[in-house]
């Protein structure tokens, strides 16, 4: 998962994005991989910070606050305030305002050594969620997602309910070509949110990323990210999308292998991936080989299949390996 050090500064900007469902795979030059499980929670993390808080003061044994930016609430509105120093929330109301409105003062407590980073208003921003919106294969989803901050200002925007809704029960190829992308299984989606209260109007941001799904469960202790089978700058030997390292092929009946085809650098001519079988015999002698090339054309970005041609397959071979570069 992807953690983030995002501090608003000036006016007002989007919510914090703390976190998404992505993985560093390498930290410097950063790599992350951000193909995703859609049976897996999905959560880009969000965390509300209405103002922040540059110094804090004892004021008539109150706290006392400067804001970074004016203070848009009034006197008598209620707050909570992040206190670094404990790791807690305090409560409390607005007693009076400096003007300009940069310093607040509370009717909290003061506590010598007390570090206030941020406050949140619950009187202003009366009913606050936090809401995200899918673009999926570059059609704008009217469907959006909704989550309340909990008293610390946190909230998950957990994706996967939107994506899992694009997934079809049947592969949609036809095998015209011996590969072909599993659109009904995979797709590509980018991210926006924004914060919500009673009466506001505020634009979506952007999370400013291409995101990957692929029809897929993982568990909680793997998180929703596919890196082991997404090939990376750092890594291209990933392992077919498979439940089984050695799965069995029935003669006779129709057999192919998933893989993960990412997106790639444009090229002249075009990229594409060759397929190389070898099949052996039960005494592990080879008894076959063949290497076919397949245009990348339209597969990249998704979840990909190689059907295997019975035809091919020599009837004294007992096992056969795969290998698409």
């Amino acid at each position: 998962m992807i953690y983030f050090n995002f501090r608003c500064s000036g006016k007002k900007c989007c919510p914090n994005l703390v976190s998404t469902p992505g993985e560093i795979v390498q930290v410097t030059p950063e790599i992350v991989n951000r193909w995703l499980a859609t049976e897996s929670p999905n959560n880009f993390r969000m965390l509300r910070t209405d103002f922040l808080a540059s110094t804090q003061r004892e004021s008539g044994g109150y706290l006392e606050i400067d804001t970074t930016t004016d203070y848009t609430g009034e006197v008598g509105n209620s707050i909570s305030v992040y206190d670094v120093t404990t790791g807690t929330m305090k409560t409390g109301t607005v007693t009076s305002l400096s003007s300009p409105p940069t310093t607040i003062t509370t009717d909290i407590t003061w506590v010598p050594g007390t570090v206030i980073d941020y406050i949140n208003d619950h009187t202003l921003r009366s009913g606050y969620y936090f809401e995200g919106q899918l673009t999926i294969n570059n059609v704008l989803q009217d469907l959006t997602i909704k989550a309340s901050a909990d008293s610390f200002g946190y909230g998950n925007l957990d994706v996967s309910g939107i994506i899992r809704i694009m997934i079809l029960l049947g592969k949609v190829g036809d095998y015209s070509s011996p590969i072909m992308k599993e659109s009904g299984k995979s797709g590509k989606f980018t991210f926006a949110y924004r914060e919500c209260w009673y009466g506001s109007s505020e634009a979506f941001c952007e999370e400013g990323n291409t995101w990957y799904y692929a029809e897929a469960v993982r568990s909680e202790e793997q998180g929703s990210d596919l890196s082991d089978y997404a090939p990376d700058e750092l890594d291209s030997t990933k392992p077919f999308f498979n439940s089984f390292s050695q799965p069995v092929y029935f003669a006779g009946l129709p057999f192919d292998l998933s893989f993960i085809m990412p997106d790639l650098a444009l090229t002249s001519p075009a990229t594409e991936l060759t397929v190389t079988i070898k099949q052996y015999n039960a005494a592990g002698v080879e008894v076959g080989s063949d290497t076919e090339t397949v245009t990348v054309s339209t597969l990249e970005g998704y979840l990909c299949s190689y059907r295997v041609d019975p035809d091919m397959i020599v009837s004294s071979a007992t096992k056969l390996t795969i290998e698409i570069n």
